[in-house]
């Protein structure tokens, strides 16, 4: 196994633009061991100062920052041109992921669940806007989205990805841009964000408003176009009700989100603080108690059984059915695209993912299948087991991707006995049963970055993917 200095890598958790995540071990005398998650900066962006600097202000900031609704950075090193930070590693599984899979297993987050989870995002931003090194000088995180609230199996909320997180010495305000481009996501920011002007802690709060809007109304309240586009969405007015669709209408929380997601700075909640007490005032006057328990429930740890079935159900000489460690009681949700069996969600090195019960294939959403690729040989996801199912009854989704309802786009692996279908709406990918092992393949892997890319870069362009 790979060392960086102090750190075992033991496997990877995750892959994306600028590094790469791992599950470390840190050692040391006396049999001491303690799990990390150790973030990698990608080698070919290691010689890149702006990449640098990216990666080395999340460590900075992060070093300002000790909250229990903050993930912990712990250390920086540089050896032999690599460069990595050690955080704290939470077992868990962020907003994003949680509130799709509520959603088609039919159960929504409740509205207490979702103001509730908000509080502690909220106590998170009121320290970090309390300041850095300089007390009343706010850090401002700039990219508050949903895949940047990890919920821990514990029922924790903590948030993290401090990388584009900005602070200024004497200054209640920040740029919104590095150099000349605006990073973060443009359907998350305020309009002064996505004009490029300086911001301060209040576009936090329009962000936290976009994220609670999308978790309660099931889609973004000012659309997924371009930066004009969304900023045009925002001033010709406020969005619909966020909870008329899915429970009637919320009056009290509606006027919160609402707030939040004012044009102006100046009519938007003004501290982090002011928001959570409005949402603690609309959670006192519910009858609900403990709205996270239900959760922690859901994603706590099983017993000890054998977590290398890949979640296979079993059951016991009661005739009771009982779950793996790595299912997760959302319930079954919708149906397989290929055979119309049930979908389980299973729980799976941090995500939350679809698999039949019947033919054992894997769905995987464009955010799942971009944090995979990328991994080495020796980190391929688990394997399914070999094992023989009967065919479930076809329906009407047979052949269609389980998130839009359109038909999937087969694409010969090359040099593999094996196509991948493709959603070429949302750029998920259907894994067959076993072909996750193609994953292992660095040629197969690579191959499926650049045809991801091509399709996502036709769609915007309007020209076909050759």
């Amino acid at each position: 196994m790979e060392r960086l200095g102090r750190y075992q890598l033991l496997r990877s958790l995750a892959s994306g633009g600028m590094g790469e995540i791992f599950l470390a071990e840190h050692t040391g005398i006396a049999g001491f061991a303690k799990r990390v998650a150790l973030k990698r900066i990608r080698p070919e962006l290691a010689r890149d100062v702006s990449y640098v600097q990216l990666f080395l202000n999340e460590a900075r900031v992060g070093s300002f920052l000790n909250h229990p609704n903050i993930v912990h950075i712990f250390d920086v090193g540089h050896e032999d041109g690599q460069l990595w930070l050690v955080m704290e590693y939470v077992s868990g599984v962020d907003l994003k992921r949680l509130q799709r899979r509520a959603v088609l297993a039919g159960s929504p987050l409740p509205p207490p669940m979702v103001a509730w989870i908000m509080v502690e995002v909220l106590t998170a931003l009121s320290e970090a806007h309390a300041g850095g090194p300089f007390l009343g000088t706010p850090i401002v995180h700039r990219d508050m989205s949903p895949e940047n609230i990890l919920i821990a199996r514990s029922g924790a909320v903590k948030v993290l990805d401090f990388g584009l997180a900005k602070w200024m010495p004497a200054s209640q305000r920040v740029p919104s841009m590095e150099g000349n481009m605006i990073f973060g996501k443009v359907r998350y920011m305020p309009p002064e964000q996505l004009k490029g002007h300086f911001i301060d802690a209040r576009a936090d709060l329009f962000s936290l408003g976009v994220v609670m809007y999308e978790a309660l109304h099931g889609a973004l309240p000012f659309g997924r176009g371009s930066a004009n586009q969304v900023l045009a969405n925002i001033l010709a007015g406020p969005p619909p009700s966020p909870t008329a669709e899915r429970y009637g209408v919320d009056h009290e929380l509606d006027a919160i989100i609402l707030q939040a997601m004012e044009p102006r700075a100046e009519d938007r909640f003004q501290t982090a603080e002011e928001m959570r007490e409005a949402l603690c005032d609309y959670l006192r006057g519910r009858p609900i108690e403990l709205p996270m328990e239900t959760l922690r429930r859901k994603l706590k740890r099983g017993s000890p059984l054998v977590v290398s079935s890949g979640g296979s159900s079993q059951t016991n000489p009661g005739g009771r059915e009982e779950h793996t460690p790595t299912e997760i009681s959302l319930s079954v949700a919708e149906r397989c695209g290929k055979c119309g069996g049930d979908f389980a969600a299973l729980f799976l090195d941090g995500m939350i993912v679809d698999r039949c019960n019947a033919c054992r294939g894997v769905w995987l959403d464009h955010s799942e299948i971009d944090r995979i690729l990328g991994q080495a040989s020796e980190s391929a996801p688990t394997m399914l087991p070999g094992q023989q199912f009967s065919q479930a009854p076809l329906d009407s989704l047979v052949g269609s991707c389980p998130t839009c309802r359109v038909g999937l786009v087969a694409h010969a692996v090359p040099g593999q006995p094996a196509s991948l279908e493709i959603c070429t709406n949302c750029f998920g990918v259907w894994f067959d049963h076993e072909e996750l092992r193609l994953l292992s393949h660095d040629d197969v892997v690579t191959w499926l970055r650049y045809l991801l890319d091509s399709l996502r870069v036709g769609t915007r362009s309007g020209r076909p993917p050759t």
